[in-house]
């Protein structure tokens, strides 16, 4: 699993560099105009940009469905199964590698999404990618197959980000998430909504 991550990622960075040195496009800013730009909607002393609210509403919805697919459907469960144990989950009749391949598919459907949400708050650039390398913190803090896991450590890395930035000198800002990461390693590893798994020897 470490060996695909780190393949993963420097996948990405190599992607992130060939996409650079595209002239007059790689190493410009884009702004990302949608329906909702530059709207806002106040109650009482707060105030919230309609992007914003589109973003909440949309990830709400996105993780509502990812639930029910994992929940109850075949090929949620199947995939849920390859995770746990690939030799088990292929004994049963479970195709592991046409799962892993839909894995790699929803992945990326969820990272394109993602990707068009976040557009329109921080434009779009070559290294705008940089903050999905903060969804590893959050679903290590979660607890690896859990989407409950994965929203409570994406709340509390963010809460922690912000925390950091206001209280704490500029640049720890930055680093507040893999801290967090690094804590959660040494107490508990399983993170706080996974189950430590117990092998008899």
């Amino acid at each position: 699993m470490f060996a695909i991550v780190m393949v993963t990622l420097g996948m990405g960075f190599v992607a992130r560099s060939g996409a650079s040195l595209v002239p007059a496009w790689g190493v410009d800013t884009h702004v990302f105009s949608t329906p909702f730009t530059g709207k806002v909607t106040s109650i009482g002393p707060l105030v919230a940009s309609h992007d914003q609210l589109a973003i909440m509403a949309t990830t709400a919805a996105l993780v509502a469905v990812l639930f029910l697919f994992f929940r109850y459907t075949r090929i949620g469960i199947a995939m849920q199964a390859a995770s746990q144990n690939q030799l088990a989950a292929y004994y049963v009749g479970i195709p592991v590698k046409a799962i892993c391949s839909l894995v790699w598919g929803l992945s990326a459907a969820v990272a394109a999404v993602a990707g068009i949400l976040l557009a329109p708050i921080v434009l779009v650039h070559a290294n705008m990618g940089f903050i999905g390398l903060k969804a590893f913190p959050a679903a290590v803090l979660g607890g690896f197959g859990s989407i409950p896991g994965a929203i409570a450590g994406g709340l509390i890395i963010g809460i922690v980000e912000s925390l950091a930035g206001f209280y704490l000198p500029e640049g720890f800002k930055d680093v507040a998430a893999y801290v967090v990461l690094l804590l959660v390693l040494a107490v508990r590893p399983q993170g706080l909504f996974g189950e430590g798994l117990r092998k008899k020897v």
